[in-house]
């Protein structure tokens, strides 16, 4: 901001204003003689001086939003120092502040409670609020649909999907030929061992009412399968009747009633979108890699519901 003439009369005018109000309150040396109609007069005049100086600061600031509230509080600070040394100053007749009169000296009393009820509200509405951990327990089900149709016509190669058709067809794996311990075949499987079942398990979340966000476990069993999985959960509560929830593992043991053993397999991770239906929370699973017409294919439908 330039410094220009007009600034320098605005403060010329206004330390000038401060100086004759102050000397006439306090009675101090020459300014002890002004006429209290005229010590009126200026203190008025001191007031709109100040605010006319606030008012041009803000005006001439580059950005007002970002500097705004710090001003506030400096001007707030300021003056509430300024009031409180004065009005204590003349109500215990301390130094040059005992010449003050006892008309001034009320008004800065009550000028000083007003403030002093200001700060205490702003310092209340300042503060953090308070927040805690909810602890809540929900159970989750996964209802899967058929998707196989869906999971076939996402497979590129040609032999892959050839063997898949002869597994459907025959309802076995192929022991010769180009089929044998084809991987495509192996996954189907496994897709078949979720379709038209139903995985259960217990979330265990804790919720934060201040930041709106979930965290928390689940123990989790899918279809056809006897060892129970963990999942790490977060998530946030967008509104009272929408909550986002990811779940994530790293690894989780498959086993089932086809197999005399348990493998190790990857981990999955999916997010789930959760809409309020009465008492429970519903919505779908998509799968997190297979898409058909640019969408994540849809492979069982979810739900919550308190314990």
């Amino acid at each position: 901001m330039e410094f220009t003439i007009y600034h320098f009369i605005f403060l010329t005018i206004f330390i000038g204003t401060a100086i004759l109000t102050l000397g006439s309150i306090l009675h101090i040396g020459i300014f002890s003689n002004i006429d209290d109609k005229y010590t009126k007069t200026l203190f008025s005049s001191l007031l709109i001086a100040l605010a006319g100086s606030i008012f041009i600061f803000l005006a001439t600031m580059s950005n007002i939003m970002n500097n705004l509230y710090v001003l506030y509080h400096l001007v707030f600070i300021s003056i509430f120092f300024g009031t409180a040394v004065v009005a204590l100053g003349a109500m215990l007749k301390v130094g040059i502040f005992a010449k003050v009169e006892d008309k001034y000296t009320k008004i800065l009393a009550g000028a000083l409670l007003v403030e002093l009820v200001g700060a205490v509200i702003q310092s209340y509405m300042t503060l953090p609020g308070i927040s805690y951990n909810q602890a809540e327990e929900w159970v989750f089900e996964l209802e899967y649909v058929n998707y196989l149709d869906e999971w076939k016509q996402t497979l590129d190669n040609v032999i892959d999907k050839k063997c898949v058709d002869d597994y459907i067809r025959t309802g076995q794996p192929a022991v010769e030929g180009e089929c044998v311990n084809n991987l495509a075949v192996g996954n189907y499987i496994i897709q078949t061992y979720a379709v038209g079942g139903t995985g259960r398990g217990l979330m265990f979340l804790s919720y934060n009412d201040k930041n709106l966000r979930y965290s928390g476990i689940m123990s989790y069993k899918f279809p056809k399968e006897e060892v129970e999985s963990s999942f790490s959960i977060s998530g946030k509560k967008v509104n009272n009747k929408e909550r986002i929830l990811s779940f994530s593992q790293k690894t989780r043991l498959h086993c089932s009633p086809e197999l005399d053993s348990c493998t190790e397999r990857k981990g999955s991770g999916f997010k789930i979108t959760f809409y309020k239906d009465k008492m429970d929370f519903v919505g779908v699973l998509r799968h997190p890699k297979l898409q058909l017409n640019g969408e994540n294919v849809i492979i069982a439908n979810a739900i919550i519901y308190p314990r």
